[in-house]
């Protein structure tokens, strides 16, 4: 008797096999590809060439990244966001962890109120927040020089000295992230277990060891994820000094950062100072991504750190 074996199948490629599968998350892919990919790639051609963006483009090669170190706008905009980052980032960091120990206390009353108050400039405009601080600051008719002059101490020409726009601009970012970095670090003490604390206190061990010994340990994560995070928010900072100087970059060009500098080569800004420059725009965008890898790179390898010890 003959018998006939059957030849087996030819495997289908997984793509073919699991066709609704792809199909159905296909939509993210195509987003992706024509918000993401296509826009990236235009910027990398973008930045080699000069445009205002109405006439013809005009080959430069890698003269707008040479651009952004020959010429001052660029350096300046680096020195204030830079400045302003010191000045606002790190003291609001450690403001938001220290709140978050004290509102973390159990003992405390009306903890939710406390929280919920902290909390609500974050949901507030950031416009509306930077008018607000227009006015508060304000030399002529500002409530700080008011009291200031209550007090004997004489009016400050706050938005019209260079220090006094980045502290303004400063304070405006504390005001602002405090409650949210908070938020952060409530959620990472709750993961730290009380009975850590209640065998250190049998120890004898006082408030600031605990916090030294414990609380800064294991919030150590979370402490390298705001300071991030908190870092690149700082290096994207524009609407806050283009609403506070009405358009204009203040005193000395003080309150002129990175993010400021490149919408004004766009074309998109109030100040009429700069011709639109898309191509030296681009190369803008590409110095800011530069150092944001550096900042995500720098958080890798802290996280990596810290999993290892």
């Amino acid at each position: 008797m003959q018998t006939t074996t059957e030849r087996p199948r030819a495997k289908r490629p997984a793509i073919v096999k699991h066709w609704r599968e792809y199909l159905s998350i296909s939509p993210f892919f195509i987003l992706f590809l024509c918000f993401g990919i296509v826009p990236l790639i235009y910027a990398i051609q973008l930045s080699t060439v000069s445009w205002n963006g109405l006439g013809e483009q005009e080959f430069v090669g890698l003269d707008q990244f040479k651009r952004l170190f020959t010429e001052g706008e660029f350096v300046r905009a680096l020195g204030n966001t830079v400045l302003i980052f010191v000045l606002g980032q790190i003291p609001v960091i450690l403001g938001a962890l220290v709140g978050a120990v004290l509102l973390s206390n159990r003992r405390l009353t009306g903890r939710g109120i406390y929280q919920t108050l902290f909390f609500l400039p974050q949901v507030t405009s950031i416009v509306a927040i930077a008018v607000i601080f227009q006015s508060l600051f304000s030399r002529d008719y500002g409530i700080i020089n008011r009291l200031l002059e209550l007090v004997g101490v004489g009016a400050v020409p706050w938005l019209n000295s260079p220090w006094g726009v980045r502290i303004v601009i400063a304070l405006m970012i504390i005001w602002h992230s405090l409650g949210y970095f908070m938020v952060i670090f409530l959620a990472g003490l709750s993961g730290i277990a009380p009975e850590l604390y209640e065998a250190a206190e049998i120890d004898g061990a006082g408030p600031m060891r605990r916090f030294w010994s414990i609380t800064v340990p294991l919030l150590r994560p979370t402490i390298v994820f705001v300071a991030i995070t908190g870092s690149i928010g700082g290096l994207q900072l524009f609407t806050q000094p283009q609403v506070l100087l009405s358009g204009g970059t203040g005193p000395a060009d003080s309150g002129l950062t990175m993010m400021y500098l490149q919408v004004m080569y766009l074309g998109t800004g109030s100040s009429a100072s700069v011709e639109p420059d898309l191509g030296y725009a681009a190369a803008i965008g590409w110095a800011i991504f530069f150092v944001l890898i550096v900042l995500a790179a720098m958080n890798a390898r802290f996280l990596k750190l810290n999993r290892e010890n």
